[in-house]
């Protein structure tokens, strides 16, 4: 299976973005509404710049204290991005986020994003693909389709 087919298949299809000067309390009010992990930093809707994840946001409360919720988005986001593209196989994307030990990444297509992915999404899109070889195995066995 291909990252074009996991996508299509999220049922939000709304993407949840936030820019680099934006504050981090912005970030984790985004995070907290939309019941999500991690936020694609980008300033134009297309170009990533980076990613803020909740471990991002822990990680700077741990060493700055509660005044972290001031900082701005560019000051704590993750600058280093890994991407995918549609085309690109669920495996070779769990085995980048595990090698990587992260679990977003954005979709890219001739350089912008048209997508965001968790390993969740991947992982069940990798189940339901499991369910249907084995109910089509099934139904070749007993002759129901």
């Amino acid at each position: 299976m291909i990252i074009s087919h996991v996508l299509s298949s999220k049922a939000k299809k709304t993407l949840i973005t936030i820019k680099d000067q934006d504050l981090i309390s912005d970030a984790a009010k985004l995070l907290t509404d939309h019941k999500i992990g991690a936020l694609p930093v980008t300033n134009n809707g297309k170009k990533v710049e980076g990613i803020l994840s909740e471990r991002d946001i822990v990680k700077e409360i741990a060493i700055t204290g509660i005044s972290a919720l001031n900082l701005k988005i560019k000051d704590v986001m993750t600058k280093t991005v890994s991407t995918c593209t549609a085309m690109d196989t669920i495996k070779t994307v769990i085995e980048k986020m595990n090698k990587g030990r992260f679990r977003h990444m954005p979709v890219l297509e001739n350089g912008e994003m048209v997508g965001f992915i968790s390993i969740s999404d991947l992982v069940l899109a990798h189940l339901n693909e499991i369910e249907y070889e084995n109910a089509a195995m099934r139904g070749s066995v007993t002759g129901n389709n």
